[in-house]
């Protein structure tokens, strides 16, 4: 791994060489430093070979130059890593001697790694002139040949070029690795994220599912113990009831507590639930209405269910309407019972405007149609219909008609 400006300089950085950066640089010098003095005790040998084993003043000057600045490039190159300035002062002076080519090498890929053309320029004429300088340094003009200047300038740019590109590839590379590395960071905060904005809807729909069960324990069950209570009383007191009234009131309380009981069960066994058990016992709804329909039929009852400009997943996309006309249907259906047992009872769900509405209607069996419009029995279950719908902003319509038919209209918006 290289240690360009592109690539991720954090932890992850840190564990390719067991958290040891320093031991990292370290290694680079001494690698370096090693390296260049072979090739500078190459390049010593062939100049004491040219000179007979005795060089010159001049050239005894170059060596101890040429060692100098060798020794002190490669023992910064590896401390200065991704530092631009650090990397183009050891280029400028690492031309200037051979101990310092491997130094030379790692700062130029390093710069190269920084993928400008500007500082590739400025790399190219820096090693072209200051090689160029060198070799006329060690070898008068005088000296040359023709074409070894041409020569020289054409080696270093290629030369210097390569090492470049060598640079530019890992520098892409590692940018590109980084670019990946950050894209799987925010795809990982975007999924956390996901969940979270999940888990928060989940509460929040369980959290309405609990205000919905509050509201039906409060208006279904109380209605219903309201229904015992107050026929548990005229038995206590009216002693002028004969045995089939007393048979139809007991009837009466017992089917009150019965429904008590059941809405009671169904609200507890919701409240229990925890986030991975589903209940047991969901909240009415739209299709609550055809079973309960259903059931009426199987014990004996004539009762129809017609829908008009509506559906049952239509009603359904409103769960809070939909539970609130599955109660009150079920509540119309147990008056029917116990009032005109013998009577066909007509539902109908239409949908207007601006409002669902719920239209029922069964004929009032002879002798017991009231004086005026007034509800048969004791009126507590219409008085709950009437509540129920008054929750959610509707009204409700109840009372016998001039044909001998008892109607409930209820209209929830």
């Amino acid at each position: 791994m290289s240690d360009f400006p592109q690539a991720d300089a954090g932890p992850h950085r840190l564990r390719l060489l067991g958290g040891r950066p320093l031991l990292r640089a370290a290694l680079i010098s001494v690698c370096c430093t090693l390296l260049g003095a072979g090739a500078f005790l190459v390049l010593l040998g062939s100049d004491l070979e040219d000179n007979g084993g005795d060089l010159p003043g001049s050239a005894v000057l170059l060596v101890f130059l040429d060692a100098l600045i060798g020794l002190a490039a490669c023992a910064v190159v590896g401390p200065v890593k991704g530092s631009r300035v650090g990397n183009l002062l050891i280029v400028v002076v690492a031309v200037w001697s051979t101990w310092a080519v491997p130094a030379w090498i790692v700062s130029v890929v390093r710069l190269g790694a920084r993928r400008s053309a500007g500082m590739d320029t400025v790399v190219v004429l820096v090693t072209v002139l200051g090689g160029l300088g060198y070799t006329m340094l060690r070898e008068p003009a005088a000296a040359l040949q023709p074409g070894e200047s041409v020569l020289t300038v054409m080696v270093g740019a290629a030369f210097t070029a390569g090492a470049l590109l060598w640079g530019r590839v890992l520098g892409t590379r590692s940018a590109l690795v980084a670019a990946l590395r950050e894209q799987a960071k925010s795809a990982e905060h975007a999924r956390s994220a996901a969940v979270l904005m999940r888990e928060a809807e989940i509460a929040q729909a369980r959290a309405e599912e609990r205000s919905a069960i509050a509201r039906d324990m409060h208006d279904g069950i109380s209605h219903q113990l309201a229904i015992v209570a107050m026929h548990a009383g005229a038995l206590s007191y009216r002693v002028d009831l004969t045995a089939d009234q007393q048979r139809a009131t007991a009837n009466t309380v017992r089917d009150a507590a019965a429904g008590a009981n059941v809405m009671l069960r169904e609200a507890l066994t919701a409240l229990r639930e925890t986030d991975d058990i589903r209940p047991t016992s969901p909240l009415p709804s739209s299709s609550s209405l055809q079973r309960m329909v259903e059931t009426a039929r199987a014990e004996g009852a004539e009762v129809s269910l017609r829908w008009k400009n509506l559906t049952a997943a239509e009603l359904s996309k409103n769960p809070q309407r939909a539970m609130t006309f599955a109660r009150i249907t079920e509540e119309l259906l147990m008056n029917s019972r116990k009032h005109a047992p013998e009577a066909a009872v007509s539902l109908l769900l239409e949908g207007a405007t601006d409002a669902v509405v719920l239209h029922v209607s069964n004929p009032i069996p002879r002798g017991q149609r009231p004086r005026s419009s007034e509800p048969l029995g004791t009126g507590l279950g219409l008085v709950g219909v009437t509540e129920r719908a008054e929750l959610l902003g509707g009204s409700a319509r109840y009372g016998a008609t001039v044909l001998d038919t008892f109607e409930v209209e209820v209209r929830i918006p």
